[in-house]
């Protein structure tokens, strides 16, 4: 199956959603990628060609409290799942998060990030941000919480589920002491970091100083691993119980 690249960006508690310049930043990245926008999310959670009229309308009613935009489809209406049909989609969920997903072969993981980190405002209400490579349906619904099925992900009883698991850490409200897990690129503020317990918060410091390399940007510390490092790291957190994917909630 396809390989997407997917960028998440967990958003700060309380955090305002400004209709107007979330989807201005949504855009923008659509247009650094060089993918039109073709449809989106209308109000009644139905996929929909995109109208520049309606969808104003749909954005500024005041019940909108997400916005979803898809590229153009890859194969006609009713081959397959509206939400999955297209290169890019992007999801931007009030108080919650948003996501940006291309597929892999048209845009590497590192510039997804450099292009989306490149884009006024749009990390200004995260707290945290992770990129990762997955499957385009099981990637979307891991971003948003969920475990949806597909050929390279089957079910598998009584196994935690890394997409579940980390919903049901938030829906706990115990989501300040963990990370979800470690990826090729991980994004914390420093408050993301000082809300960890002081165990957990100097056992990511030793592995941040003995795995990948770190950079500083703005209030931002991106720590980027290789996949052998990546594995290594994620074991010594683990060994701290401070990853959520692999908590059995």
């Amino acid at each position: 199956m396809d390989h997407y690249h997917f960028l998440v960006g967990e958003f700060k508690k309380d955090s305002p959603f400004i209709a107007a310049a979330a989807s201005a930043q949504l855009f923008a990245w659509f247009a650094h990628i060089g993918e039109p926008v073709e449809r989106y999310g209308s109000k009644r959670g139905k996929v929909v060609k995109f109208s520049q009229r309606n969808y104003e309308k749909m954005l500024f009613a005041p019940e909108t409290d997400s916005i979803e935009l898809f590229s153009p489809r890859i194969v006609p209406p009713d081959e397959a799942d509206e939400t999955t049909n297209c290169d890019a989609l992007v999801v931007y969920s009030s108080g919650s998060l948003f996501v940006l997903a291309i597929r892999a072969s048209k845009l590497a993981l590192a510039p997804l990030f450099d292009g989306a980190r490149a884009i006024p405002g749009l990390f200004e209400h995260c707290e945290y941000i992770y990129c990762y490579a997955e499957t385009q349906g099981y990637g979307t619904g891991y971003a948003l919480g969920y475990r949806q099925l597909d050929e390279a992900h089957p079910m598998t009883f009584g196994v935690p589920c890394p997409a579940n698991n980390w919903a049901a850490i938030k829906r706990r409200g115990l989501q300040d002491s963990h990370l979800r897990d470690v990826y090729p690129i991980n994004g914390f503020t420093q408050a993301r970091l000082d809300a960890l317990p002081p165990e957990r918060r100097q056992a990511l410091r030793d592995a941040m100083q003995a795995y990948g390399r770190c950079e500083e940007h703005a209030s931002w510390i991106f720590w980027h691993l290789q996949p052998g490092e990546l594995e290594a790291a994620r074991a010594a957190l683990n060994a701290h119980a401070m990853l959520g994917a692999y908590i059995n909630n």
